[in-house]
């Protein structure tokens, strides 16, 4: 004890040796006992990779049975939704001819052009029904049926049109279809589930009328949507409020009919006008898939 009395820095720094010896050890433990962690985690991490990577990415058998039930019960229930969708569309007759197709188109365009003259409905000049181009040359083999199709749907609301008496059609502009395209663009088109065929039709009526075939073509059976609809009127002024009218009867304060003379009535502002309406109309076809081959 007198040692330590008597050399105190010595005394002072072996006291401080030793602290820092046990702060050291305990430092040491600490750090050794996270690294024993970290490596077992690393080793888990990388055992469990290994594992992925050693796995066979197919499914059991039991999972891939059901995943081939699921897969055939997909198609059935899509294949018989398609076929109840293509009833709805007009019937594909993939024997007509170009000449038959021609021809057909002929008699129909003379019966709609008798029919309209009957009724009263203009007409635009040289009108076709959209088939201008095969006036005096028919369709190619593989267009006829196609454009056969197409022709019943068009005819069909030219008819309708017409049965409704509008006052005009003012023009009549089908899309060509994929069949009349050139080769090399026919070539270059991938079939989809559903082909979409537009035509445009004009026509100026009565706001009733309208009315009329308009819910004509949505309960309409064959497969046709409106993609654009543009409506104006035919008379851009208003009409006034109030006309003269010097055979109206004016009501006395006795209720006795009197003399009218300057009077005024009410005149009809709407539902007396015509509309000049543009459809843009689209004809839906959809594909039924062929019957996979049996392996």
């Amino acid at each position: 004890m007198n040692w330590f009395r008597e050399n105190p820095f010595v005394a002072g720094l072996a006291a401080f040796t030793v602290v820092a010896a046990g702060a050291l050890i305990f430092l040491t433990t600490q750090a050794m006992t996270q690294y024993g962690e970290v490596v077992d985690q690393y080793t888990q991490a990388v055992q469990k990779l290994q594992g992925l990577q050693n796995r066979s990415p197919f499914p059991n058998a039991k999972n891939f049975e059901e995943s081939k039930a699921r897969e055939t019960e997909y198609k059935t229930e899509l294949t018989a939704l398609q076929q109840q969708l293509s009833k709805l569309e007009a019937p594909l007759n993939p024997d007509v001819k170009p000449q038959q197709f021609q021809d057909d188109l002929r008699a129909a365009v003379n019966i709609v052009t008798q029919k309209a003259t009957e009724a009263g409905v203009t007409l635009p000049r040289d009108f076709y029904l959209g088939f201008g181009q095969y006036v005096n040359s028919p369709p190619d083999d593989k267009a006829a049926p196609v454009l056969a199709r197409q022709l019943t749907v068009i005819n069909e609301l030219v008819t309708n049109l017409i049965d409704v008496r509008v006052q005009s059609i003012d023009s009549l502009v089908r899309r060509p279809l994929p069949e009349e395209m050139p080769a090399s663009a026919q070539n270059q088109r991938k079939p989809g589930i559903v082909d979409r065929f537009l035509f445009d039709v004009s026509f100026t009526a009565d706001q009733s009328k309208f009315r009329v075939i308009y819910n004509a073509i949505q309960k309409s059976n064959r497969f046709l949507v409106v993609r654009a609809l543009n409506i104006s009127n035919t008379s851009q002024e208003g009409p006034p409020v109030v006309q003269d009218n010097p055979q109206a009867t004016s009501v006395s304060a006795t209720g006795l009919p009197g003399a009218a003379e300057g009077s005024k009535e009410l005149n009809v502002i709407l539902g007396r006008e015509q509309v000049k309406v543009s459809l843009r109309l689209e004809m839906l076809d959809f594909t039924v898939p062929a019957p996979e081959a049996k392996k």
